[in-house]
């Protein structure tokens, strides 16, 4: 039995002169919800550029940078690469402590920790010469700080090096060896897939084209030198470097057979991200083993060798990433400049055909081998010289210095609120969780309420179409004169 309030509703609904007014009263409110949506900010919305439009606005930016060169299939990404630079500032006195005390008296380091200002210029003629360049530089170092960087760019991030160690590495902590620490640079957060290590001692002398380093369907160019690497092992006389570099030939030969594998060019490097996890999974040993050397040793493997001939015999294929390995006509330019006791005027000879315009070389690295600080003034004045103009990275007169290293003077004990906390990787359960402004996540809320709004005003329409009109000629018609009664 239906109750008087069920009763009468059917009535009301039954009565045709009532139907208009609920179906003014319902497209009102559908009305004043719709404008309300519509007047809500959306400052983050924008109109998007097809994948052709997208291209063709980078195609014809390339045909205005670089005329009659081909244009690099995807420019817009690679423009955008990490920079990685490593650095040592070897004056430093509890660099020098610690040192001493892994090392011995005779590893507490020579010219190549001075500190005569390389990388500040590496970086003003980086970007002067290579004003293509839109993404960040990372400057890893073992807790030292440039005296001129600007810490609040957002494009320049200084990192303590010991923090991109993993969990089983960081017992061999603290390192001096640079293919230790070369191991672990891929690991630095917000690391571009594909991006590009810079030594800092490399000076770039005139404008170069991402053409230098990237393929025309956006793959890495290889660049080598035209010796060949020997497949016998190192003996005893060999040095250092030449014996971690036959070594590395060992290894690679034992996993993909002997072939012909040239010694890598003294220039910037193209690494890419994904490599380097493969890298470490195929070569997992002898990785290992390369940690247990506090400084640069014979057993050691080349990181840079490893990534280039991993690309070459099965990287390419297995990332997707096309490679090329040029003819010796197309990487000249290049040169590794040895500053020795005895070569002043030679030295100076390079120099001023660079500051003149004349020098062949677009790219030199000021290798250090003097003792006597002549050579450094020879270097000095030619970098103030060649690059007077400051970066955008570089502090703004009269701002407030910062500390240059992460260290405590008194005690060498780190100092954790010199640098800014290294970013935690995200955990899985924290992959998807939102966080955002209170103001965000308030016109999300008022976003969502006005949509259910509307969907609930919207469904109530529809319902009261189906009362008044598809019930209605469905049902047999009666008399109301029952209803009239109660």
């Amino acid at each position: 039995m239906q109750s008087s309030t069920m009763v009468r509703m059917r009535m009301v609904l039954n009565q045709r002169r009532n139907l208009p007014i609920l179906l003014v009263g319902a497209v009102i409110a559908w009305i004043i919800v719709a404008y309300m949506l519509q007047s809500l900010p959306a400052g983050h919305t924008y109109d998007a550029l097809t994948e052709t439009e997208a291209a063709q606005l980078v195609n014809a930016e390339m045909e205005e940078l670089f005329p009659g060169k081909c244009k690099i299939k995807n420019f817009d990404t690679l423009r955008r690469m990490s920079i990685v630079y490593t650095w040592v500032n070897g004056s430093q006195p509890c660099y020098r402590e610690m040192r001493m005390k892994h090392g011995g008296k005779h590893a507490v380091g020579g010219s190549r920790d001075r500190e005569i200002g390389e990388l500040k210029y590496s970086i003003r003629s980086f970007q002067k010469f290579a004003s293509w360049h839109q993404g960040p530089i990372f400057i890893v170092t073992p807790g030292h700080i440039p005296n001129w960087v600007d810490l609040n760019n957002p494009r320049i991030k200084v990192i303590n090096q010991d923090d991109l160690f993993p969990d089983y590495a960081k017992q061999f902590l603290p390192t001096f060896n640079t293919h230790v620490i070369e191991q672990f640079l891929y690991l630095i957060p917000g690391l571009s897939d594909i991006y590009m290590q810079i030594n800092d001692d490399y000076i770039f002398t005139k404008p170069i084209e991402p053409h230098e380093f990237f393929t025309c369907d956006g793959g890495i160019r290889l660049l080598h030198e035209n010796g060949l690497i020997s497949h016998k092992p190192p003996t005893e006389k060999k040095g250092i470097w030449i014996s971690s570099v036959l070594n590395t030939q060992q290894e690679m030969d034992l996993r993909w057979g002997q072939q012909d594998r040239h010694f890598i060019k003294h220039a910037p490097f193209v690494y890419s991200r994904r490599a380097f996890e493969r890298v470490h999974q195929i070569f997992d040993r002898p990785l290992y083993m390369t940690l247990k050397s506090k400084f640069r040793g014979k057993p050691d493997m080349n990181v840079p060798l490893l990534h280039h001939y991993y690309m070459v015999s099965q990287g390419s294929k297995e990332l997707g990433i096309p490679i090329y390995s040029p003819p010796q006509e197309e990487m000249q330019g290049y040169k590794l400049i040895l500053m020795q006791d005895d070569n002043i005027p030679e030295l100076k000879e390079i120099f001023d055909g660079i500051i003149a315009g004349t020098s062949p070389y677009k790219i030199i690295a000021l290798n250090d081998e003097y003792s006597d600080m002549k050579v450094a003034d020879t270097a000095i004045e030619f970098l103030s010289a060649f690059l007077p103009e400051p970066s955008e990275f570089e502090l703004k007169p009269g701002a407030q210095p910062h500390p240059l290293t992460i260290r405590k003077p008194e005690t060498c004990e780190i100092d954790e609120t010199i640098l800014a906390p290294f970013p935690r990787r995200v955990e899985s359960s924290q992959k998807f969780q939102v966080v955002a402004f209170r103001e965000v996540r308030w016109a999300a809320f008022v976003t969502s309420l006005l949509k259910g709004l509307g969907m609930g005003t919207g469904l109530m329409i529809a319902y009261v179409f189906y009362l008044l009109v598809l019930r209605q000629k469905k049902s047999p018609k009666s008399s109301t004169s029952a209803y009239d009664k109660v």
